[in-house]
């Protein structure tokens, strides 16, 4: 069973006809100690023989009592029951967890690790790591291949797939068509890269952007002084270091496909989040820095942004400025094209940049979730970074509404790394 989209970032929502209160939510499982203590969006969940359970183990099963087993993190439930404003818990009638989701998945991503060995034979089998996912090429896969690259063992870390295959419930992707691509940076991207590169540690402590100039020309990230913490930038920059993957770290610093990285606190109330250059760059708010709660949180932030770069976002998002014509992609196709992919913005779907830049936050937070594990961080702690980053001011996630962003990966979390039947091999 799939729940409405539009309850799925709610908080509570009464139901109607029923008496004000009883309530229905439907989000993630953000807590679980036990089958009987475990919360919901941050709402404690209070479970007994009143309640009547839903669940999935290869079938729908109804149960009277709380779950059967301990839910997972980020796993998709809805509950309907009494909630107690004066304790903030909610005594369920009925839970209804989702099923385990699969189907059809496609994208386009830099592959950042190999997840098992490269194959003995030509034809494979080979998983790979790429897009949040483990993808699976297997001999039935129709596959294209763009020089130098001819066989599976032929793949590294640093390449680029295009791919279009089945999710199975344990969140592997079994590739039924794929391209695969060396790295190539074109000229336009070098272009933008020498563009936007620039020391931001140079920038004077007197500069500034008006309002109007942001109004019309948006953000000038030059213009952004550098704030003076030595303790904390020296925090920033031993956890940006560590979260760099290793194929790119492996790069000579002739090569063009090198990217390097550099953070840089600033300070502005501008945006809760950093901002990733082409260049490498990443601008970081101390203000952002100085709301997380440990480091694994302050990981997040730098990963998600370390993946924008991975994945050239800033290159690969630069028809979503406009509309495209049929005229427009071939005038700017030596601007727009993924290495040996095609072009990007109809892989994405052309839907405005709203669309794409919804796309992409998706795509570098289930990279982000890589990152983090190959540094050693808790990526439990991801989606509560940006839930403590939604609202204007500081506050407890208990009263902040669970938003897009973390729940965006608290469903990676529970698709592809917490349920129990995925996937070993990350």
């Amino acid at each position: 069973m799939k729940f409405p989209a539009v309850l799925l970032f709610s908080g509570l929502l009464v139901v109607p006809g029923l008496r004000s209160e009883t309530v229905t939510i439907t989000g993630f499982v953000t807590s679980a100690a036990s089958r009987s203590d475990f919360e919901v969006n941050a709402i404690s969940i209070r479970c007994g023989n009143q309640t009547d359970t839903t669940s999935y183990a290869g079938k729908r099963s109804l149960i009277h009592g709380c779950p059967q087993k301990t839910p997972y993190l980020g796993e998709q439930v809805r509950i309907s029951g009494s909630f107690n404003k004066k304790n903030g818990d909610l005594a369920a009638e009925e839970i209804d967890f989702a099923e385990p989701a699969h189907g059809r998945v496609t994208g386009s991503a830099v592959i950042d690790a190999l997840s098992v060995a490269k194959p003995t034979a030509p034809a494979g089998p080979l998983m790979v790591r790429a897009d949040g996912y483990n993808i699976l090429i297997t001999s039935k896969a129709l596959i294209v291949w763009d020089a130098p690259l001819h066989s599976l063992g032929d793949v590294k870390a640093g390449d680029w797939i295009e791919y279009d295959g089945e999710r199975r419930a344990d969140g592997t992707v079994v590739a039924e068509k794929v391209r695969l691509s060396p790295e190539l940076i074109r000229q336009g991207e070098e272009k933008l890269r020498a563009k936007e590169d620039f020391d931001p540690s140079t920038v004077p402590p007197s500069a500034k952007q008006s309002a109007v100039s942001r109004a019309f020309v948006g953000i000038n990230p030059k213009r952004f002084p550098p704030y003076n913490d030595p303790a904390m930038q020296a925090r920033i920059d031993e956890i940006g270091e560590k979260l760099v993957p290793a194929f790119q770290r492996e790069l000579p610093a002739t090569d063009p496909a090198k990217i390097d990285f550099r953070f840089q606190l600033i300070d502005t109330k501008l945006f809760r989040d950093a901002m990733t250059l082409a260049s490498g760059v990443i601008l970081v708010p101390r203000q952002v820095v100085e709301r997380m709660q440990n480091d694994s949180q302050l990981a997040t932030v730098l990963a998600d942004n370390i993946a924008c770069a991975l994945e050239r976002q800033a290159y690969r998002s630069l028809p979503a400025a406009r509309t495209l014509t049929a005229g427009q992609i071939g005038a700017d196709a030596a601007g727009i094209f993924v290495p040996g992919a095609g072009l990007i913005a109809p892989a994405l779907g052309i839907g405005g940049s709203k669309a794409i830049e919804a796309r992409q936050e998706k795509q570098s937070g289930r990279v982000s979730l890589s990152l983090l594990h190959d540094a050693g961080y808790d990526i439990d702690q991801a989606p509560i970074a940006w839930w403590l980053l939604a609202s204007k001011q500081p506050k407890p996630i208990s009263e902040i509404p669970l938003p897009e962003r973390a729940a965006n990966l608290y469903r990676v979390l529970g698709e592809v790394w917490n349920n129990p039947d995925a996937s070993q091999s990350h």
